[in-house]
Formats: C-alpha cells, sequence, structure tokens
C-alpha cells in the first residue's frame, strides 16, 4: 500500500505496523459523521503469513488507529455506520490536487466514501486482539 504522506502523523501508522496496512477486516468502532469533519476509530493488525495450530493465519500488532478529516465534501456515508467491517481503506489524491479522496470497502456491503482537504491520525494505540486498549 502507498503511504499517504499528505495524511498529518501518517508516519505514527508506518512506524507501528512497520509499513501502511491495508486495514483489511479492520473493525469500524467509532465513525462520526459532521457537517465539515468525519472522525473514524478502526481496530486493526497485521496478518502475517504462518498459521496457528487451527490454521488460521497468525496476526499482530492489533491497534486502535483513529482519523480525523477536515473539510469533507462529496460525502457518501449513508449506510456505513459502527459495526461495519472494512475490506480494505483507500486514500488517494484527487485531480484537484487540493483535496484528496477516502474510500471505505465494506466487507458487509455498507461501503462509504468521502473527499477532504486534510486528514490527520490522531492515535495508534497497541490493544489486545479483542480491542480492549493496553
Amino acid at each position: 500500500m502507498k503511504v499517504p504522506a499528505y495524511i498529518r502523523n501518517h508516519e505514527s501508522v508506518v512506524s507501528f505496523f512497520e509499513r501502511w496496512p491495508s486495514f483489511h477486516d479492520a473493525n469500524v468502532l467509532v465513525c462520526e459523521v459532521a457537517a465539515d469533519s468525519i472522525r473514524i476509530t478502526l481496530h486493526t493488525w497485521l496478518m502475517t503469513g504462518q498459521l496457528d495450530g487451527k490454521g488460521y493465519f497468525v496476526l499482530r500488532n492489533h491497534a486502535l488507529v483513529t482519523f480525523h478529516f477536515d473539510g469533507v465534501h462529496t460525502v457518501q456515508m449513508g449506510a456505513f455506520e459502527a459495526g461495519n467491517i472494512l475490506f480494505g481503506l483507500e486514500i488517494s489524491p484527487c485531480s484537484d490536487s487540493a483535496s484528496f479522496h477516502v474510500e471505505l470497502d465494506s466487507v458487509i456491503d455498507k461501503s462509504g466514501s468521502f473527499s477532504a482537504q486534510s486528514g490527520e491520525v490522531i492515535s495508534v494505540i497497541p490493544c489486545t486482539r479483542d480491542g480492549k486498549a493496553l
């Protein structure tokens, strides 16, 4: 995944995960949509190539990642809500170069998207595999 360097504090995500994750299977814990801003908290992790004794992929680096976006426009978040599970999160520059686009692809057909003028990683908090902050 390409690191969205235009997101303030993106380095905290890269530092914790040793790369920018895809956010595949991330649980949406918080989704607050206001008139001109959006705040999202995800429980995410890295999936390794190793299998456990039951044949499941070993997951590591569980964390609660909170994003805040300002100057939002072109919002399509009607079905998107907390409790959702992501197939992935993609952040890409818009053609106008004054904003970027956020695509929240849901595994349960409740996807959302929006564009924003600015964004920030508010926090990356280590957590348990159940999403409880350490």
